[in-house]
């Protein structure tokens, strides 16, 4: 035995214990998915948007705002295409001092990404964002007075002197900035999107049904107050080519590229304003962190299971 346990109690053995193995379990579930997320990068090959397959893929461009502008990012007003901030409040004191969340928020507005071939439109819902731009500064009001400071020194003294503290974060991608990209690439429009055209005619004849009288007034050429077969085969017919009319518009629409969430859960969506191989060098040290932290944890299990 290694440890000394003599000095702890029973009681103490078994909490050090439980800690014990629930880093253990934590190191192995996030080792593993930093891994896997490491293999991810450092696997799949960079797309060019214009010519990327349907699917999950990789790609590597500048962020560029949605047609609607640039966003501001609500504690510092900061442009930028992304933003996640987050408000914290210091309760309690000594020992029982925490970091209380108060408000959070990200933005769920699309952005673009743009490479030498084309541009692509990012969904950012459910994304897993890696920000360069990344900034936690404290303060004594509910928003920020001014932004964080521009020059942080080594040594950080943590010590309110009476009345209300907080704590800030905020996370940005900003316009132009170098983006990596890895998710489901989809592609709509430019003669893509065809119609179900039988499925599509029965759900426009029902649309008109719904309204009988409008539908007799267009079609009940002679005035009988019901549609006769050859006024059905009108109605038919007229349908038919609405619908066909409907598949020439979607033919004429531009190709629109998306990249978004994939559906499949064991694929990450990941965006990102480090280069690929800063992200996996990230990904793959904090993995080798985790799986360093579950042997230590593993080893003071077993000392203290041999203490029970």
């Amino acid at each position: 035995m290694l440890l000394d346990t003599n000095a702890l109690e029973q009681h103490e053995v078994l909490i050090t214990l439980g800690i014990s193995c629930a880093v253990v379990l934590a190191g192995f579930w996030f080792g593993f998915r930093c891994l896997k997320r490491y293999r991810l990068i450092a696997d799949t090959p960079t797309a060019r948007v214009q010519s990327a397959h349907q699917g999950y893929v990789e790609l590597q461009g500048q962020a560029l705002p949605s047609p609607g502008g640039l966003l501001h990012s609500p504690l510092t007003g900061r442009e930028c295409v992304w933003y996640h901030y987050k408000v914290e409040r210091e309760k309690g004191s000594g020992k029982n001092r925490r970091w209380v969340c108060e408000r959070e928020g990200t933005s769920d507005e699309w952005f673009q990404l743009s490479d030498p071939s084309g541009i692509c439109q990012i969904d950012p819902e459910g994304a897993e964002v890696k920000a360069q731009v990344r900034k936690r500064w404290h303060g004594r009001t509910p928003s920020p007075v001014g932004g964080p400071p521009q020059h942080s020194p080594r040594i950080r003294f943590n010590i309110s002197f009476g009345g209300s503290r907080y704590r800030y974060l905020e996370e940005l991608i900003l316009e132009y900035e170098s983006v990596y990209a890895l998710g489901r690439f989809h592609s709509l429009g430019g003669g893509r999107d065809q119609l179900d055209q039988s499925l599509e005619v029965g759900e426009l004849i029902r649309q008109w049904k719904a309204d009988f009288q409008q539908l007799l007034a267009r079609f009940d050429g002679n005035r009988n107050g019901q549609l006769d077969p050859d006024e059905w085969q009108q109605v038919q017919t007229q349908a038919r080519n609405e619908i066909m009319q409907r598949q020439k518009e979607l033919h004429k629409l531009p190709t629109v590229h998306v990249l978004m969430r994939p559906e499949e859960s064991d694929q990450p969506y990941l965006l990102s304003t480090y280069d690929e191989e800063k992200l996996a060098k990230r990904y793959r040290w904090f993995a080798y962190g985790c799986f360093v932290a579950l042997l230590g944890a593993s080893w003071i299990a077993g000392e203290m299971l041999q203490a029970l």
